[in-house]
């Protein structure tokens, strides 16, 4: 016979759900909403299922139960750990259920679960916060701060050079033989750049 169908177990059971208000510790969905189930932080060998301080148990629905031990996927506990933009649409949300096409991509890591790969919203939801929205919009002002540096009409063409002063930078992109260099307050740089964009995109990159 299972330790879970003795009565000692069932009244352990009844005792920890009742300290926790007849409602999960997790999602906080109530006793007349779900099923509520006894979840052992961790297990110690020699003891019975009712032998533990109550201290050790919470209250949890059957599904966030499942979600902690692995079973099922995880809607809680996930951390961020990087991003990356992909430059297009050309990503897939992993998390369960969603799918969408997806730019910024940002990896998260659950301990019972591993990493997914995850757009914006799916980010911030599964790991309670702000992290993605707040990267997602620094990057998004870093694009718009560079496409405006790219094209603005300070850029003037005199003597055979591309000119620009911006605070205590004088910029100069002169080409040659369909190759961009640059030189900042008179000093040049010996790469060269195929574009004149990706000239003037190094250049937003170190002022």
């Amino acid at each position: 016979m299972s330790s879970y169908n003795k009565h000692q177990w069932k009244l352990f059971r009844q005792s920890v759900i009742e300290l926790d208000g007849y409602k999960c510790r997790q999602c906080g969905r109530k006793q007349s909403e779900v099923i509520l189930q006894v979840h052992h932080k961790e297990y110690k060998s020699g003891l019975k299922a009712w032998e533990y301080p109550t201290t050790d148990c919470i209250t949890l629905c059957k599904g966030c139960h499942a979600q902690v031990h692995g079973i099922i996927q995880p809607t809680f506990g996930w951390e961020y750990i990087g991003d990356e933009d992909l430059g297009d649409l050309i990503g897939t949300c992993e998390n369960r259920g969603c799918g969408s096409e997806i730019r910024y991509s940002f990896t998260i890591y659950h301990p019972q679960w591993g990493t997914l790969e995850v757009g914006t919203v799916c980010c911030d939801n599964l790991t309670d916060s702000q992290i993605a929205s707040n990267l997602k919009e620094s990057a998004l002002k870093f694009e718009g701060r560079k496409t405006r540096f790219l094209n603005s009409k300070r850029w003037k063409y005199e003597g055979l050079a591309h000119k620009l002063k911006q605070g205590l930078f004088d910029i100069e992109i002169f080409e040659k033989e369909n190759r961009y260099s640059l030189k900042i307050n008179g000093k040049s740089s010996n790469i060269k750049h195929e574009t004149l964009a990706k000239a003037k995109t190094k250049v937003f990159e170190i002022i």
